[in-house]
């Protein structure tokens, strides 16, 4: 009898002690597979991690290549990366490519990325819009939709409009006027050609009532943007709180009283804004002695005593039409298309516009592969 109980004794331990094995072999594979999951997860955020950090870098610098391959060591791992210009389709775009490892455990992250640029906004169907009479507005200027650079260079067969007008066209005063149509160039001259002219344009039965709607901005955008004082934008109710040179968004937001605007001697550049909530702001004088290199939105303006390079557009249905300007045949408004990239690059980036990193106000990504 004694015997026997040993017997069972001995062999409830031994069955005891493989079950204890049997749960620890399987607690130690539970923890090794959870752990080699923590790993790959691990590994992952240290590649999208240094693919965010090289972002960063490229927006700082659009320059930035990495041709050879480097590494670095990040979050307790190696991340080996490169950066290079690529084609994909028919697009020229950089490349970042990661190879990131940790505790044996490998990731690759390929980006493709592009940079953000400006744009013209659509409603500039001439280099002077406006869906109002323009006969009297642009006096004896020289209007010239055709693409120039920065400098004032024509850049051949990229331009616009001379004029385009919701209402007919007549030119009263002698302007010199010329654009591209179809891509075929006409450059300015008295009379001028009737193509660069467009009459009686509708933009789809609605144009728009205010500078945001220009650009396809919710409504207060720019005012916000002007306000923020970011790279010298201003939000300004008097002509005379204005500080220069202009540069950014500067939001002039008038009672409807007509005022002289002076520019100055100064660069300025950027979103010029002229606009209260009922369209009705006057500017009987805009002067400068140097070029304004943007875009112009205004209500009414007249007798233009400046240069600009890149365009104006006009938001009040009701211009001048007794008036005239003359002797003002040394001022041009020249399109350039360069400079209203310029502008507006620089509102999509302060509006919020989408992207990825810390890199996301000018650049995109296009595709991410994991």
């Amino acid at each position: 009898m004694g015997r026997a109980v040993i017997i069972i004794l001995i062999g409830a331990f031994a069955i005891f002690g493989l079950y204890v094995v049997s749960s620890m072999k399987t607690e130690k594979a539970s923890y090794e597979q959870a752990y080699n999951s923590y790993k790959i997860n691990y590994v992952r955020n240290i590649s999208l991690s240094m693919v965010d950090i090289l972002m960063s870098r490229l927006a700082d610098s659009s320059s930035y290549r990495v041709n050879q391959e480097q590494q670095q060591s990040l979050l307790g791992g190696i991340a080996r990366y490169t950066i290079k210009d690529t084609v994909l389709g028919t697009d020229t775009v950089v490349q970042i490519r990661v190879r990131a490892e940790y505790e044996g455990v490998n990731k690759e992250t390929i980006a493709y990325i592009t940079f953000k640029s400006g744009f013209v906004p659509p409603v500039l169907r001439g280099v002077v819009t406006a869906n109002a009479n323009l006969n009297k507005t642009i006096s004896d200027m020289i209007i010239d939709g055709r693409d120039h650079d920065l400098n004032g260079n024509v850049i051949p067969n990229n331009g616009i409009y001379g004029v385009s007008s919701g209402t007919t066209f007549t030119n009263l005063q002698g302007a010199m006027i010329g654009g591209t149509v179809n891509g075929v160039d006409y450059p300015p001259k008295y009379p001028e050609d009737p193509r660069v002219i467009e009459q009686n344009y509708d933009w789809g039965g609605s144009f728009p009532t205010s500078p945001d709607q220009i650009l396809g901005y919710p409504e207060g955008t720019l005012k916000s943007i002007a306000q923020s004082k970011v790279q010298g934008s201003q939000y300004v109710t008097d002509v005379t709180q204005l500080k220069f040179p202009l540069s950014g968004v500067t939001y002039l937001e008038l009672s409807s009283t007509e005022v002289k605007l002076d520019l100055g001697k100064t660069e300025n550049w950027g979103i010029l804004v002229v606009h209260n909530s009922a369209g009705s702001t006057r500017i009987g004088q805009l002067k400068s002695q140097k070029p304004f290199k943007g875009l112009i939105i205004g209500d009414y303006m007249f007798h233009l005593h400046l240069d600009i390079y890149g365009g104006l557009i006009l938001l009040s249905p009701n211009l001048e039409m007794t008036k005239e300007c003359k002797g003002n045949n040394d001022h041009k408004i020249y399109y350039s298309s360069a400079a209203i990239k310029n502008a507006t690059f620089f509102a999509s980036s302060m509006s919020g516009q989408a992207g990825f990193g810390s890199g996301k106000r000018s650049l995109s990504l296009l595709y991410l592969f994991e």
